[in-house]
């Protein structure tokens, strides 16, 4: 575990992307980024769906971490302004159970979201320094 911890702490040191993570529990975006911030350098902002709209249209790359709290047309939306406007970010998605797959070519990683702590922070760093 220890190697995991900073194989991840050396990753995202490596010119990282700045992170948005998109839900609506707010509890659960407070946590992930606790999380994030325990195990890396990292630093993430939390919004609603409604706040990502404006800086998904932006040119910026970005680590965007979707929760699977947020509704399906609301996703695609999102998915598809950033994937438009911002082609250099990357696109996490945390998915539930029983959640269709027919938007998942929008993402680069899609994580169950029962999956844990250490695959989410694979991801998280393998994506945060993505070219």
């Amino acid at each position: 575990r220890a190697s995991l911890l900073e194989e991840t702490k050396l990753a995202v040191r490596h010119f990282p992307l700045s992170i948005f993570s998109v839900g609506r529990d707010q509890e659960l975006l407070r946590q992930r980024e606790r999380i994030i911030a325990a195990r890396s350098d990292l630093r993430v902002r939390s919004v609603t769906p409604e706040e990502a709209e404006a800086p998904a249209r932006g040119t910026t790359p970005h680590l965007w971490i979707f929760c699977n709290s947020i509704e399906i047309a609301k996703l695609v939306y999102l998915a598809c302004s950033i994937r438009r406007y911002s082609p250099n970010s990357r696109l996490l998605r945390l998915k539930g159970a029983l959640q269709s797959s027919f938007e998942d070519s929008l993402f680069h990683w899609i994580l169950p979201a029962s999956e844990g702590i250490d695959p989410f922070l694979k991801a998280v760093s393998t994506l945060a320094v993505a070219a």
